[in-house]
């Protein structure tokens, strides 16, 4: 999950999915559909470019393309919950390009529906 996580990746201020993210969400989609019981919540996050109000809907705007991805790739919406956080809890040091860039990402939880 954590390379699959890594790979999702978005352009600045936008919740269009870069191209690179592709092969990761196939293989999400793939691994949800070996693991029927998997159910995902996915977190949107943003860099802290502009208004945290702003970050907060375009960070869910990301968790739901995510979200609308798998849907088109055959994964159950009942299965997949999108949520965005905005510029909350950032992983790299947004004062610099690279930084912003990795803190534009989704993460992953999966849990099973059994537990």
């Amino acid at each position: 999950m954590n390379y699959i996580a890594r790979n999702i990746l978005f352009t600045s201020s936008s919740d269009h999915l870069t191209d690179s993210s592709y092969l990761a969400l196939d293989i999400l989609a793939a691994l949800m559909k070996d693991h029927t019981d998997w159910h995902l919540t996915i977190e949107g996050y943003t860099d802290n470019s502009g208004k945290a109000e702003t970050n907060l809907l375009l960070s869910r705007k990301r968790a739901i393309a995510v979200q609308s991805y798998l849907v088109k790739k055959g994964i159950a919406e009942t299965r997949v919950t999108a949520v965005g956080l905005g510029q909350e809890h950032p992983i790299a040091d947004n004062s610099t390009p690279a930084g912003r860039s990795i803190n534009r990402r989704v993460e992953l939880k999966i849990t099973e529906e059994n537990q």
